[in-house]
């Protein structure tokens, strides 16, 4: 037998109580009792149960008659109510007949509005517990006169967000926020407070709060955290910045490793050149409608090695030579270059970097003045029908309207050879030789059919051909 001494035997206990106190609420916080006593009730509701002892009561289904104004409701220390009916509850007129209520609990039902501020008949009250309900939104001051209030048990309603102001109580020791849909916005930012005096500090299950949609299921704290920076970071720009998407799993000991994926939108700011700065975790920009020329930021500049979806439509962009070889072409998602000023692209480092890019999905490259001559077009061409799932918009890549010519506008996939690589200017020289071709065939036939006449009047004569007569 392991001899355990007092001391440590006393700090086990108190541990064993806390961890069942934290990860079993139901059982400390008496949803329990509308479980265990709802079944004995039997009747027309509402039907009310005191245990006369405990100065406590019970109701189902709402509150008698015979509670709300009689006399021993006065010296009731405890009430319960299980699955309020209405939609509405209004603590004013219930309450005012409990003057030495100390704990008022309310679960299940179908509450979603609470009409009125708590009256001052309520002042004793130390515990407020409301689980279970569709109760989403607190109105200003609706505690004020709870000024005894300790214990706020919030679980399970549905709750998107709380105005932290109805709870600058300094009595108010500990609260429960569990199980509610919070939407983890900069709105949120006062969870991440410290100070004493702080709701953030008495929420005991904040390390427990959830995300809603977009971030279903997220932990609240690191998202709400990543939220912040951005907005910091995003001053520095011009730009509009938004959270796409957390990745990571969710568990409380490795919170910190979410993986954040940001969108930043720089359309139609009538940028220059490409930013020399990003927020963090950057993998969308959208620079759109702007008159950026160059793009070796993307091949020098560190802030883009992580971008993936980069939109650069209706730029001035005339070349992207400069990124062969580079790390973003051959990890980029999506590139989005039409409506420049591209005539030609280096279909060789396309070539190189797409088979080694696992994540390439998509490239448009339509609406640019594209030069269709025998020099780039044929590479061009193959590279387009190669990559035809690539190139989303593959019908738009046409020759440049500029030139005067036969394939102007048209589609470039569609070309033939000839119709790139011989112009209307040639087509004088070629006449006397199409000339020439069409005479020397001729005469080869004509060779070829005396030759054949010769072979068959010597088969049937045995008459040699004159010219071979001549011959010594």
């Amino acid at each position: 037998m392991i001899f355990i001494p007092k001391t440590v035997r006393c700090i086990l206990t108190l541990l064993t109580l806390f961890i069942a106190i934290r990860f079993a609420p139901f059982s400390v916080t008496g949803f329990h009792i509308c479980e265990s006593e709802a079944p004995k009730l039997g009747g027309v509701l509402p039907i009310c149960k005191s245990k006369d002892k405990s100065h406590h009561l019970i109701c189902f289904g709402g509150i008698g008659e015979e509670w709300s104004f009689g006399l021993r409701s006065k010296y009731l220390r405890i009430l319960t109510l299980c699955e309020w009916p209405d939609i509405n509850f209004d603590p004013e007129t219930l309450l005012r007949n409990f003057p030495s209520l100390k704990s008022l609990s309310l679960f299940n039902g179908s509450i979603t509005n609470i009409l009125r501020p708590f009256p001052i008949e309520a002042q004793n009250v130390e515990k407020l517990v409301i689980i279970g309900t569709r109760l989403r939104h607190l109105s200003d001051g609706i505690l004020r006169n709870l000024s005894a209030l300790q214990i706020l048990d919030l679980r399970y309603n549905s709750f998107s967000e709380i105005n932290p102001e109805n709870f600058n109580s300094t009595s108010l020791q500990t609260v429960y926020l569990f199980g509610n849909p919070w939407k983890c916005r900069r709105e949120m930012a006062w969870i991440l407070e410290s100070g004493m005096d702080y709701l953030s500090n008495k929420i005991i299950d904040k390390a427990d709060l959830r995300c809603s949609v977009p971030y279903e299921g997220r932990p609240l704290i690191p998202v709400v955290e990543i939220i912040v920076v951005l907005g910091d970071e995003c001053q520095r720009t011009v730009c509009e910045c938004q959270l796409a998407y957390v990745y990571g799993r969710v568990d409380r000991l490795i919170q910190k490793q979410l993986k954040a994926f940001v969108s930043v939108n720089c359309s139609n700011r009538g940028l220059t050149e490409m930013p020399s700065f990003l927020p963090a975790n950057t993998t969308v920009l959208q620079l759109s409608e702007n008159k950026i020329t160059d793009l070796s930021p993307l091949a020098t500049n560190a802030v883009y090695r992580f971008v993936q979806d980069l939109y650069l439509d209706h730029n001035l962009v005339e070349s992207i030579s400069l990124l062969d070889g580079t790390h973003w072409l051959e990890n980029f998602r999506l590139l989005n270059l039409r409506n420049n000023k591209l005539t030609d692209l280096p279909t060789y480092a396309l070539e190189h970097a797409l088979p080694q890019n696992i994540n390439s999905a998509r490239l448009y490259l339509g609406h640019n003045p594209w030069r269709c001559d025998c020099l780039f077009t044929p590479g061009f061409q193959d590279f387009l029908i190669r990559y035809a799932n690539l190139v989303k918009d593959i019908n738009d890549i046409r020759c440049s309207a500029v030139e005067a010519d036969e394939i102007a506008n048209k589609q470039i996939r569609e070309l033939t050879r000839t119709e790139i690589c011989i112009s209307p200017e040639e087509d004088y020289w070629l006449l006397p030789l199409d000339v020439l071709n069409a005479t020397l065939a001729f005469l080869i036939f004509l060779v070829l059919g005396k030759l054949l006449y010769d072979y068959l009047c010597f088969k049937r004569t045995g008459k040699l051909p004159w010219i071979v007569t001549k011959i010594p």
